[in-house]
């Protein structure tokens, strides 16, 4: 599945705090996920990889993502630009966004972003322990970065810092699901058993 289509709907979502509007976004980017994705986006859309009892967190400082993101950018002064960026929005993902709009080298050997990919690329970073773990998280980030658009690469990065923000309960999650695979929200009951037994929403 497109990376793209997650990034798109992450961006209708964080221009509202309707419950009703926010299902509705929730309800259509469900419609178009492979049911074996599923799980994958439910994660993302908490900002997380697993369920919290797993403890995997993917740690990620600032620094390396500004490094990360010059080294996409393909220009030597960009550092400086990002911080600037970063000052004025307070938000990397979106100085990102902004840096890589203006990027001076195009990839010519890019692969496709799903979110298969990045799930799994965000699944490897957490994971990384060992020497030289900063060096390969950077690799995998700017893997990603090179091959993602800006709106993209906004929310890789607000993923990986832990500052994604939707405002979507997991209420409005699971009657969204109930929606999408059954047309009726009062469905949600069984999903809601469900969570309770096991504490994982994917």
């Amino acid at each position: 599945m497109e990376f793209a289509i997650l990034a798109d709907a992450f961006s209708k979502m964080e221009s509202t705090t309707k419950r009703l509007e926010l299902t509705q976004y929730l309800v259509e980017l469900f419609e178009k996920t492979p049911q074996d994705v599923i799980s994958r986006i439910v994660y993302l859309l908490q900002g997380k990889l697993r369920p919290d009892f797993e403890g995997i967190e993917l740690g990620v400082a600032e620094r390396l993502a500004i490094r990360a993101i010059a080294k996409s950018a393909g220009s030597d002064s960009a550092e400086k630009k990002i911080e600037e960026e970063y000052r004025k929005s307070g938000d990397l993902g979106h100085a990102a966004s902004k840096i890589l709009e203006q990027k001076e080298q195009t990839t010519f050997m890019m692969q496709d972003i799903t979110v298969e990919r990045v799930y799994e690329n965000l699944l490897t970073i957490a994971k990384l322990e060992g020497s030289k773990t900063q060096d390969r998280k950077m690799k995998y980030i700017s893997g990603l970065l090179n091959d993602a658009n800006p709106n993209e690469a906004k929310f890789i990065l607000k993923i990986l810092l832990g500052t994604l923000r939707l405002g979507v309960a997991e209420n409005t999650v699971m009657d969204a699901l109930a929606i999408a695979f059954t047309g009726n929200k009062e469905n949600r009951k069984a999903l809601e058993h469900a969570y309770n037994v096991s504490s994982d929403l994917g």
